[in-house]
């Protein structure tokens, strides 16, 4: 009795997706495509190039050079000093992580660029001089220049 019951049910299934699918291809059915959702998918691919340069918190990723991590303060400044006496086209920082100070310069997008100068610095720094990983300041026109690049090479 159950596997009457069941034959006729399975029978009753196909015979209905036969139907539907029957009822599908002969429905004539149109789609029309809003022409803002082109509009909208392309900001979001932008969007989504750019969270490649960027933290959770819209700050550039980047790099800058590490040059000197030492408790003694007077060196720190002093060699700030120097930096930016030599290099004054790059930004130099300088952090205070208990009990080290530490000096970093530039901001890099791209990492090349950063051992560019790490190489030049390093004849001039007697100890390791390195680059490291950093949230990084971008002008404004930089910013649309890497963001332009980006795209470019999404496509």
């Amino acid at each position: 009795m159950k596997t009457k019951h069941s034959i006729l049910l399975t029978i009753a299934f196909v015979a209905m997706m036969a139907i539907t699918a029957s009822a599908q291809q002969d429905s004539g059915l149109i789609v029309h495509k809003d022409s803002r959702i082109e509009v909208l998918l392309k900001k979001q691919t932008d969007i989504n190039k750019v969270a490649g340069f960027r933290t959770s918190t819209g700050q550039f990723k980047g790099f800058r050079i590490m040059v000197l991590n030492s408790t003694d303060r007077e060196l720190a400044y002093r060699t700030k000093g120097q930096l930016l006496s030599r290099f004054p086209d790059h930004a130099v920082y300088m952090g205070y992580q208990a009990p080290f100070f530490k000096l970093k310069v530039g901001d890099f997008v791209k990492k090349e660029d950063a051992e560019d100068l790490r190489k030049r610095l390093s004849s001039m720094m007697p100890k390791g001089v390195f680059v490291v990983a950093d949230v990084i300041k971008v002008k404004p026109e930089d910013e649309k220049k890497y963001l332009e690049e980006a795209s470019d090479k999404g496509k």
